[in-house]
């Protein structure tokens, strides 16, 4: 009885101990670094349920919790940590910093590396610092951020980003292909690695990114070998980890706006100013401009029977909205892992009928299993992306053609300037063009420990793209009510497209790494093959019965219908191997490799090795600067030099190639073949030899860092199609002769505050030269595209790719007597006329008086990025430039209303007459573009100071998200492109647009409400 009574004490004791460890416990506490200084923004959360809080600044917490509950704590920088509460309310506790963490994983080619061990130029992005600007594609969101990336935005509509990335200047060019933007630089692109299988940057959800990587040296970008030349962005997506299932909704709504509007001069001073133009030119002028009609039209009330000259910018642009929405799942044990994410993203266009709809799904699961030196992964990203645009672009004709015209009657018909144009009735009227891209992706990735420190890995990846468009052009007849001209287009029609893209890729990769002593070694030897497959097809069709019938079967089956298309295919196999050597982690080696072989070429020059050689020296981890590491907490020195390669030639370039043709045998055509140009069966890659000089410092307990580079890289063997003797009888193919230099400097500081401080911040700038110049074209040359009247460009040796070539200027003719002793452009020349400099003393002026007059890529580019917060409040600001930079206008722009276009109020009052010699722009000659021949006059500095980005965030309180079941809320109002910087403001017009007429869709400004949960 005895041995039971004390056994049913001991189980009340226990249940009343049991009963006292549930109860509520109000707990109190600090945490404190390793150092001693309170942390705050620590993270501490009861297990196993949503209750949590967030220190204050003095480290500081209360929370609730039972006496047998357990803490997770966290914070960035330091080691996560779990707590037994073991009945306590009273909480003393320390963090240990996180030295892997510190140290910066950073991704590599087919690897990672801790950044202290980097003997390379790379920069790494993290994913909140991309996202954290709410774009629509991720191109715009690496403006400014990274040094030696330079993100040219040039607008772009709804799905079709213009938005284009250049990794050290540019590498290379092609005089076969031309526009008013210059020669073709398409083959400058960098190359994108996802996951370890190349894709499309613009195909990414930016909330799927973990990290970025941009590899800009030789060293770093050589293992890539032959698609390397114009550097190498590495993105890794996110993972699933384990433990509890967390659910993220990441989503905003947003207003966008033009950056640009074009202001017309006011109406009284236009028409005033056509008067001059008209009599400069010796010409009637039309009654529209006598002062009877100057007054009706200026003191009209009806501007349907009296229209304004040129309103299409206020007519035609609008605010749209953009909206996107991402909601991403993850969780798992450590056997099985995985992350799927959803989006669904709408953007509305500034001007009518462009719009762009994008859903997507990705998942990436991990598996793991027990006790095994297996790891498999698995990925796979589905998008659907829809786009519309009006089949006729209105953005020409909102400048160009468009006078006097009312934008839309009452009546639902539109007025029609002298030549039949309006840009809201081609918008409304002229057909719609649409597209439907489906994109897939998939790849598996197995990798396995056959030894101690050796490690296999084979991945498998597939990338498919359906691209489909239909562009229909609608029949319609309007005439305008005020002057009875009428606009018709008789036929409709449709053209239709096909267009598909297959890419298989197969790595296999064997890694080796041991540490003995003081000796660190890793190795790696890979296999690589590419696949790649497209078709093409087109059809076109016309007179279809209405315009709502756009079936292609269901246009006129007769002679004017027409198709075409075409395959193609081509390959890539690869053997790399990298070894990376470190002595008692200072003394810093790094060898790369790469033998490629492409279907591109032929013969001997099929294969090509591509090698480079990095070194580095950690000068702090040295004996005698141990007095110094107080303030210098680190200070390596690298060095690096390499060369990479540039298949990007045409397909079947050294192939005799075979165009259809017909030929007349006793007067009958015959279909036949001929051959039109010599193949070249030694064309072989474009080379890029770079050197690289860095210095990586830290200082103030490493919240100060320091990076520094300087390069120089020749591309050499770029195409040019070099003479042949007349007596081959065919034009002459591309050969491996020119030659480019870029060299240039990148520097990019950051500073931030203690993560004890309660008033946390960050503060970083960027800045990047780049010196481009062509050194070598075999002789050839120099090639010029362009006109008079459009920006005219020139690749010579010397000057940098696509310089803008064209007339200096001497101001403005003052007398007759002064023209009379100097050469002049046109006959006729009078007072009030462009003086253009006779450069070569011959007395005349022509072609061979032209000269450098703008450079069309910035030399200096810069970006500032700065952050602070406190408690849940969060600032970020992003500010980003260009300088050395130019600008060419041309079209209605440059011709001050001396044809049929828009003219600019810049004009106004601002033109030579004999009573305002001192005038800024020449005198007004109506259909006489003499004074706008191509020239400095022309020629504006592009250069800009840009606010990117700016967000206000708040992190809502813990006590208030628990109640909503919510782990955290974050909501933020942003603003991007908010103000400018630049000369080009006074023509109103965006600065990182190219050169030529302004006919773009405009870049956009937006201004966004978002939040972020997570459950």
């Amino acid at each position: 009885m005895k041995k039971l009574a004390l056994f049913m004490y001991g189980i009340a004791m226990l249940l009343s101990f049991t009963a006292l460890a549930q109860q509520p416990l109000k707990i109190t506490g600090q945490i404190k670094s390793g150092k001693g200084d309170p942390l705050p923004g620590i993270n501490i959360l009861v297990k196993h349920s949503r209750s949590g809080t967030v220190t204050d600044g003095q480290g500081r917490f209360v929370l609730t919790a039972t006496g047998s509950d357990t803490l997770l704590i966290t914070g960035i920088g330091f080691k996560k940590q779990e707590v037994a509460v073991n009945g306590r309310d009273l909480l003393q506790l320390r963090l240990q910093e996180d030295e892997t963490a510190l140290g910066e994983i950073v991704v590599v080619g087919y690897g990672t590396q801790k950044k202290s061990d980097l003997t390379n130029a790379v920069a790494q992005i993290k994913g909140a610092d991309i996202t954290r600007r709410p774009v629509s594609n991720i191109q715009q969101s690496l403006q400014g951020i990274a040094p030696g990336v330079t993100v040219l935005d040039r607008g772009g509509a709804p799905g079709t980003s213009a938005a284009t990335i250049r990794v050290r200047g540019i590498t290379t060019f092609n005089t076969n292909n031309s526009s008013t933007s210059g020669f073709d630089l398409n083959k400058n692109d960098a190359l994108v690695i996802v996951d370890g299988i190349e894709q499309q940057m613009s195909y990414l959800n930016p909330e799927d990114i973990a990290s970025l990587t941009v590899l800009k040296d030789a060293a770093s970008t050589a293992i890539y070998g032959s698609r390397a030349t114009n550097g190498v962005i590495l993105i890794t997506t996110k993972r699933a980890k384990a433990g509890k299932v967390t659910v993220n909704y990441n989503g905003y709504y947003a207003w966008q706006q033009s950056v640009n509007k074009p202001q017309m001069m006011d109406i009284e001073s236009y028409m005033r100013e056509q008067v001059v133009a008209y009599t400069n030119a010796g010409v009637a002028v039309p009654a529209r401009f006598t002062e009877a009609s100057i007054q009706q039209y200026v003191n009209a009330t009806d501007r349907y029977k009296y229209p304004l000259p040129n309103t299409w910018f206020q007519t035609m642009l609008k605010t749209a909205p953009q909206q996107s929405h991402a909601l991403s799942v993850a969780g798992g044990n450590d056997v099985v892992k995985s992350r799927l994410s959803i989006r669904y993203q709408d953007q509305q266009g500034i001007v009518e009928n462009y719009s762009n709809q994008l859903s997507e799904l990705r998942l990436n699961t991990d598996l793991t299993p027990v006790n095994s030196r297996f790891h498999v992964a698995g990925d796979i990203h589905y998008q659907n992306n829809a786009s519309n645009a009006p089949s006729v672009a209105p953005f020409n004709n909102m400048l160009h053609g468009s006078l006097w015209a009312v934008p839309k009657y009452p009546d639902g018909t539109y007025g029609l300037s002298t030549q039949g144009n309006n840009p809201l009735m081609f918008d409304e009227l002229g057909g719609l063009s649409k597209q439907k891209v489906d994109y897939f992706n998939g790849n598996i990735k197995g990798d396995v420990e056959l030894l101690r420190g050796l490690r296999f890995s084979t991945q498998f990846g597939a990338r498919v793209v359906y691209t489909s468009q239909k562009n229909f052009l609608s029949a319609y007849t309007n005439t305008d009510k005020n002057t009875n001209i009428t606009k018709t287009v008789t036929n409709n029609s449709l053209t239709e497209v096909r267009n598909n893209l297959k890419e298989y890729t197969w790595n296999n990769l064997l890694t080796y790494e041991r540490s003995f002593g003081k000796h660190d070694l890793r190795a790696l030897a890979g296999y690589s093959q590419i696949s790649n497959k497209q078709s093409f097809l087109s059809a076109y069709r016309e007179r279809f019965y209405n315009n709502d019938i756009t079936s292609i079967g269901q246009g006129a089956n007769d002679g004017t219908k027409s198709n075409g298309g075409s395959d193609a295919t081509w390959g890539l196999r690869s053997y790399f191997g990298r070894i990376n050597y470190a002595y008692a982690g200072k003394y810093l080696l790094e060898v790369n490799g790469r033998y490629d072989g492409s279907s591109r070429f032929a013969g001997n020059k099929r294969y090509s090795f591509f090698p480079s050689f990095s070194a580095g020296w950690r000068i702090s981890q040295e004996n005698f600067f141990a007095s110094l590491l107080p303030v210098v907490n680190d200070l390596k020195i690298r060095g690096s030099y390499g060369s990479t390669g540039n298949q990007s030639v045409d397909l079947y370039s050294y192939y005799d190639a075979l165009t259809a043709t017909s030929y007349t045998f006793n007067g009958v055509p015959v279909p036949g073949y001929r051959q039109t140009t010599l193949a070249n069966t030694d064309l072989g890659w474009e080379t890029t030899k770079q050197l690289d000089l860095g210095l990586d410092a830290a200082f103030l307990d490493k919240r100060l860092t320091l990076t520094a580079d300087y390069y120089r890289k020749l591309t050499s063997d770029i195409l040019l199609n070099l003479d042949i003797p007349a007596t081959v009888g065919l034009n002459a193919p591309p050969q491996n002769a020119g030659a480019v230099e870029n060299k240039g400097v990148e520097i990019a500081v950051n500073y931030s505050s203690k993560p004890t401080s309660e008033i946390r911040y960050n503060i970083g700038a960027n800045v990047s030269y780049n010196e481009n110049k062509v050194t070598d074209l075999k002789g050839t040359g120099p090639y010029i595209t362009g006109s008079d009247i459009d920006p005219r460009y020139i690749i010579k040796t010397g000057l940098p790719i696509n310089t803008l070539w064209g007339y200096q200027t001497d101001g403005l003719f003052q007398t007759q007597e002064e023209i009379s002793k100097y050469p002049t452009l046109a006959a006729n020349t009078k007072p009030g006329d462009v003086k253009y400099v006779d450069r070569n003393h011959d007395g005349k002026i022509d072609a061979n008086d032209m000269t450098n007059i703008g450079v069309s890529f910035p030399k200096y580019t810069f970006g500032i990025n700065a952050g602070i917060q406190y408690h849940g409040i969060e600032l970020n600001i992003l500010l980003q430039g260009a300088a050395k930079v130019d600008t060419r206008l041309s079209g209605a722009l440059a011709e001050m209303g001396n044809q049929e276009g828009f003219t600019h109020k810049i004009y106004t009052n601002n033109y030579w007459t004999p009573d305002n010699p001192n005038a800024r722009f020449p005198r007004p000659l109506k259909y006489d573009l003499r004074n706008v021949a191509t020239s400095d006059r022309l020629v504006i500095d592009g250069s800009y100071l840009r606010l990117k980005n700016i967000q206000l965030a708040y992190q809502l309180p813990s006590n208030i998200t628990r109640k909503a079941f919510l782990s955290s809320a974050r909501v933020y109002v942003s603003a991007t492109n908010l103000f400018t910087i630049s000369k080009l403001n006074e023509w109103n017009l965006d600065p990182e647009a190219e050169s030529g007429r302004a006919v773009y869709y405009p870049q956009t400004s937006l201004y966004t409400v978002g939040i972020n949960l997570q459950l």
